[in-house]
């Protein structure tokens, strides 16, 4: 179970939206709703609905910290290979599921890559892209998209 503010934050990015237009959808400032992932703001009753209605889900599962990862099903070796082979070369998969992951983890390996050192480009908002990953899968398969990465990369 994630925090409430951090449950909002991963629905949005799951949803491919930016704070401006969900805030937009469910009627309030852009200012509040950044508290709101945050942690720094309380919502009522009011503005959980909105939320939800605003991003397609249950009230419960925001109030339950349940995030997007925890309904999406285990990845199989092939879609893991696809995924880690779209992240290295930049290809687009069809599956939207597998294609945000191959985004996701292109920008997250290059932060992983550069916290242990090696060589990597800097990229804008790799930390957001591993938080966005870890909310999509199980840690096990973010661990081993990396290594696949990493795998992946060698192969050139």
């Amino acid at each position: 179970m994630a925090p409430f503010g951090e449950t909002v934050l991963a629905w949005r990015l799951a949803r491919g939206l930016t704070q401006a237009v969900l805030a937009g959808r469910a009627g309030l400032p852009r200012p509040n709703l950044s508290a709101i992932e945050r942690g720094d703001r309380e919502v009522t009753l009011k503005t959980l609905r909105a939320l939800a209605l605003a991003l397609d889900v249950r009230p419960g599962q925001l109030a339950d910290g349940q995030l997007p990862g925890d309904q999406t099903p285990e990845l199989g070796r092939p879609a893991l290979e696809r995924v880690a082979r779209a992240a290295v070369r930049g290809h687009a998969i069809a599956d939207v599921h597998e294609s945000t992951l191959a985004r996701a983890l292109g920008r997250a390996a290059t932060v992983r890559r550069r916290a242990a050192g090696l060589p990597a480009p800097r990229v804008r908002g790799g930390d957001r892209a591993l938080f966005q990953l870890r909310t999509l899968v199980a840690p096990k398969v973010v661990n081993s998209l990396i290594d696949r990465f990493g795998d992946e990369t060698k192969r050139g």
